[in-house]
């Protein structure tokens, strides 16, 4: 017998898939900026297109990967948790 207060997780199925599809945009895509706009600040203060390639690129993009995966499971428990109320 399942308490009213818990959600199967077969509920929770098709966030996990749009989560499986969307953090490697949302991880590429941080890096991807970041990487262009800190190398075009970087180009602009040496007046100069032969720079380094910038560093943290990837550790910023792997923030905004774990900041969007909390946001996804919060926006997906209260989700299911007002359709299952709704459905009540």
């Amino acid at each position: 017998m399942k308490t009213s207060s818990s959600a199967p997780w077969s509920a929770y199925e098709p966030w996990f898939r749009a989560w499986l599809i969307l953090v490697p945009i949302i991880t590429w895509g941080s890096h991807f900026i970041v990487r262009n706009a800190r190398l075009r600040l970087a180009q602009l203060r040496a007046d100069s297109l032969d720079v380094p390639e910038p560093e943290g690129t990837w550790g910023y993009a792997a923030v905004c990967a774990l900041a969007f995966t909390v946001l996804m499971a919060v926006i997906a428990r209260v989700w299911v948790q007002s359709s299952r109320n709704s459905a009540s």
